[in-house]
């Protein structure tokens, strides 16, 4: 399943961390090290309270008009992905993510992932040249 939305184009590959509203004091606790951080929204305010050296990546239901995920998302260097519908619904905790510029693939196969990397590297390429 593939989504798109808008924000902070990148590329991030790692396990869904679903944050839902009303979940105990600090609902983004305990998040693994490698995960893609998957919200209703994450303003300011929550950024204190998430540990951003554990989140290669971000996915927020809805979009990004303050513009403050976009803001968290260049500052730490991390892609970001706003205005996915319904996306702490469909997105459960564990599912593999991968985040390609603004599109986000949920569970992809091993085509989706081939090609992820291929893009990544040839960016990666792009990126390192010594103009």
């Amino acid at each position: 399943m593939t989504y798109r939305g808008s924000g902070v184009k990148g590329f991030a590959k790692g396990r869904a961390f679903v944050v839902k509203e009303g979940e105990g004091r600090n609902p983004f606790e305990d998040i693994p090290e490698g995960s893609i951080l998957v919200s209703k929204n994450i303003s300011l305010a929550d950024s204190v309270f998430v540990d951003f050296k554990r989140v290669v990546g971000m996915v927020t239901e809805e979009p990004d008009a303050d513009g403050q995920v976009c803001t968290l998302a260049s500052g730490l260097g991390i892609p970001a992905v706003s205005g996915i519908e319904s996306c702490t619904k469909n997105i459960v905790t564990g599912d593999r993510l991968l985040i390609r510029n603004l599109d986000v693939l949920v569970n992809p196969d091993l085509i989706e992932v081939n090609e992820f990397e291929e893009l990544r590297r040839n960016s990666d390429r792009q990126l390192s040249l010594d103009i």
